[in-house]
C-alpha cells in the first residue's frame, strides 16, 4: 500500500508517499508543492490542488493522511489560512476517489514516539530510523508529512497499540434518550 502523507500550508505543503508492506516501509518520494507568493488566495488554492493532483497521477498512492487543523488563540488567522489550504488539498485527492484519514499532530507524535508531546527533532529522529534513511529529509515540511504517512502506516499494521492505543478506531455512542446508534 502506498501512503501520502501531507503538511497543509498555503505557503509550503510537504508531501511524503511511503509504501508499506506490514511492518516494512520504504520512501518513495519525499517533496514540497510552493504555490507563487504573489497570487491572491484563489489562484494559490488552485496551484496546491493542481500540483497535488500531479503528485497522485505520478506516484498513484492509494490514500491520503493529512493533519488536522489546530489553533492557537494568538493566531487564528493561521489556523484559518491552513484550513483554506488543507480544504483544496483534501478535494484534490476526492476528486481522485481516494480516501483521506485525518491526524493531530499529538496522535502523530504518539505514534512515532510514543509521547504526545514529543518535539520535531524527537518526530523527525523516527521519521529516520523507520524509513532507514541516511539524513533528516529536507526541509521540515517533508519531514512532518512523511511523519503522517508513518503513523498511518502504523496504524494499519498495528504497531499503534504499543503507545497506549492512541490511534485505535472511534467507537460508536449510543444515544441515552433512543438507544440509537
Amino acid at each position: 500500500m502506498r501512503i501520502l502523507g501531507l503538511d497543509p500550508s498555503l505557503n509550503t505543503t510537504g508531501y511524503g508517499v511511503v509504501e508499506c508492506d506490514r511492518a516494512t516501509m520504504r520512501l518513495v518520494e519525499g517533496g514540497v508543492i510552493v504555490p507563487a507568493r504573489v497570487r491572491d488566495l484563489s489562484r494559490r488554492l488552485v496551484e496546491l490542488q493542481r500540483g497535488l493532483a500531479d503528485v497522485i497521477e505520478s506516484l498513484h498512492p492509494d490514500v491520503m493522511v493529512v493533519e488536522e487543523v489546530f489553533s492557537r488563540t494568538a493566531y487564528p488567522r493561521t489556523a484559518i489560512m491552513m484550513a483554506h489550504a488543507r480544504g483544496a488539498l483534501v478535494c484534490a485527492a476526492a476528486l481522485q476517489d481516494m480516501p483521506v484519514y485525518n491526524y493531530s499532530a499529538t496522535a502523530v507524535k504518539r505514534a512515532l514516539v510514543g509521547n504526545g508531546l514529543a518535539s520535531k527533532e524527537q518526530v523527525a529522529a523516527m521519521v529516520v530510523q523507520a524509513l532507514r534513511l541516511r539524513k533528516r529529509p529536507s526541509p521540515a515540511d517533508v519531514t512532518d508529512a512523511l511523519a503522517l504517512a508513518i503513523a498511518h502506516a502504523r496504524r494499519l499494521n498495528g504497531v499503534a497499540r504499543l503507545h497506549a492505543g492512541v490511534l485505535r478506531p472511534r467507537t460508536q455512542h449510543t444515544s441515552r434518550r433512543t438507544g440509537r446508534r
